[in-house]
């Protein structure tokens, strides 16, 4: 199911946030890249194309793809945008191969990693940025903005 959007709002939105460390994520678009994943009737697919097409550095894809899984594991995103997701994640699979991770042994919460960035082969997270996502992940913003 393929749908059109000439915006690519959440290729745009990528762009911004993989120029720096994913802990100073600009929170503008931070909260545009994940609304587009939640809520939009844009392809993923093919904002990942355009993404990729622009984008030949390493570590800003890493942290382009990490940010999209990210984002399918917060409970507002519906289930086929999860496997929409998902399948577009599968574009970065040939020039960033996500790892496998081994199950983390006791360590304190302060030195904790995040497993997800770590198998995108990040030493970077969003850590606290996530905050910013908490308003618009909820019933209350959806229900207000009139979104299913």
């Amino acid at each position: 199911m393929t749908k059109v959007n000439d915006a690519h709002v959440l290729s745009s939105a990528l762009d911004t946030l993989v120029r720096s460390p994913l802990n100073q994520a600009d929170d503008v678009a931070l909260v545009n890249a994940a609304k587009e994943v939640w809520y939009s009737n844009s392809s993923v697919e093919s904002e990942v194309k355009a993404f990729l097409k622009n984008h030949s550095d390493d570590i800003e894809r890493r942290r382009a793809a990490y940010l999209l899984e990210r984002f399918t594991r917060f409970s507002c995103v519906s289930d086929s945008r999860v496997l929409e997701t998902l399948h577009a994640l599968q574009l970065f699979a040939h020039s960033t191969p996500k790892q496998d991770v081994a199950p983390p042994k006791m360590v304190s919460l302060r030195n904790r990693k995040d497993q997800l960035a770590v198998s995108w082969g990040l030493a970077e997270s969003l850590g606290l940025k996530v905050q910013t996502l908490m308003p618009f992940q909820t019933r209350h913003y959806q229900a207000e903005q009139h979104l299913p």
